[in-house]
Order: C-alpha cells, then sequence, then structure tokens
C-alpha cells in the first residue's frame, strides 16, 4: 500500500489516532499501517479521529470497528493482539501459551505488517461501505446480524482480493462463511451460488445484503428471493 501522509498536506486533512495503552510496544509501526489504510481507501477526507483499543489478553486475530452511522469523522477500533503478527505466530502462541496466564512477550521485530493491514482494510471498509452506500447492521433483527455481517464480510474480502490488497484469502473466507450460515434453511441449495456472488460483486447496498440472507433463510418449496439490481 502507498504510505500515507502523517498530517495535512495536499489538500489531507489530519487525522488523529489515540491508542489505548498509549505505550503500546508496537504503536509505531502499527499507526503507519494504518494511516495507509486510511488513504488506500479514500477516507483520508472523511475520517477524522481514530481511537484504538489493543485487547492485549485475546491472543486471537479479532477485530471491530465502530462508529456514529450519521458522523463518519469518527471511529473506535478493538483489535486482538494477533492481529499485529503472522498467522505462525498466532499458532505458536496457542501452543506455547495455551495454559499460561498473562500475554505473550512482544517484540518489534515481530511486528507483521501484511496482519495488521489485512484487519485494518477490512474493518474500515465497514466504515466505508456504510459512508458511500449506507450499508449498515443497525436496523436489522439482533438475531440476523450475524449472518448479515458474515455476508458483507464475504463482499469486502472479495473487493479487496482483486485489488491485491491484503485480506483473507478465498478458501479462509469460504469457511467461516460455511461455519456462520451452514445452519440456514436455504445452504445447502443456494450457500454456494452466493458466496460466489458476494465475493465477485462491486457494487451492492443494504437491500441486495437483505435480499441474499433472504435467500438463505427461505424455508424449502418457497421462491428464492431475488435481488435488485450487493468485504
Amino acid at each position: 500500500m502507498p504510505r500515507a501522509r502523517a498530517s495535512g498536506d495536499g489538500g489531507e486533512t489530519l487525522l488523529r489516532v489515540r491508542w489505548n495503552p498509549p505505550d503500546f510496544v508496537l504503536k509505531a509501526p502499527a499507526e503507519v499501517v494504518l494511516r495507509d489504510a486510511v488513504r488506500e481507501l479514500g477516507l483520508a477526507d472523511v475520517i477524522r479521529e481514530l481511537h484504538v483499543s489493543i485487547d492485549a489478553h485475546n491472543r486471537d486475530d479479532h477485530a471491530y470497528i465502530e462508529w456514529n452511522t450519521h458522523d463518519h469523522r469518527a471511529a473506535r477500533l478493538w483489535f486482538a493482539l494477533g492481529n499485529f503478527v503472522t498467522p505462525a505466530r498466532r499458532r505458536t502462541w496457542s501452543r506455547t501459551w495455551a495454559r499460561r496466564s498473562g500475554t505473550p512477550p512482544l517484540e518489534i521485530r515481530q511486528f507483521s505488517t501484511r496482519s495488521f493491514a489485512e484487519a485494518c482494510l477490512h474493518e474500515l471498509c465497514h466504515l466505508k461501505d456504510d459512508h458511500e452506500s449506507g450499508v449498515d447492521l443497525s436496523g436489522h433483527p439482533e438475531s440476523d446480524r450475524e449472518a448479515l455481517n458474515e455476508l458483507w464480510n464475504v463482499w469486502i474480502d472479495g473487493r479487496l482480493n482483486r485489488r491485491g490488497l491484503p485480506a483473507m484469502s478465498r478458501s479462509e473466507r469460504r469457511r467461516v462463511f460455511a461455519r456462520t450460515l451452514a445452519g440456514a434453511p436455504r445452504y445447502a441449495a443456494v450457500g454456494e451460488r452466493v458466496f460466489r456472488a458476494l465475493w465477485r460483486a462491486d457494487h451492492l447496498g443494504p437491500r441486495e445484503l437483505r435480499a441474499y440472507l433472504e435467500e438463505l433463510k427461505e424455508s424449502r418449496g418457497t421462491a428464492p428471493a431475488r435481488s435488485r439490481r450487493r468485504r
């Protein structure tokens, strides 16, 4: 990814990044990657402030973003510690720290630019899609949000992969998709087609994502829902 400017020049607006904890050992290289991701996604003139929290007790690669749907100038990001290192190191941690308390020691040399870029790009794409297309989960029933979020994740990662940017691979995303949605009534019949459509899609909106979910949820014998035109 191109290197982002740390302050507003050439028409770009200064982005403030606040870290918790403020003395996180990988803060310096991680902030460079985070700023690169903001610029790569065309959000440099949208986001003004990012609050980044590190879950040092979670050695997995979970990540989460939260923003105000009516104001995209600020967002909060949560990253598990595993996002900052390679998958190989996460596997090592799962073996050597499985029965230990506390957190594994971190050094600058252990930082993985690609792993953290993958997490940043994916999470920021959620905000970008809301900003540009109004895609948001808050208006949907709580019972549907996990499934809708996974459909959205597939769409995001498909686009990032086509751009040659760090992202979860198709096979990895496919496994998560299956694990999340295999219980849907029509998953066996239409799951693979829905996955392929989302992975290849460029432009979708909230109605299209909802239509894909309804297609997966419909009981057998009911005609599948049609998309009106969607990570």
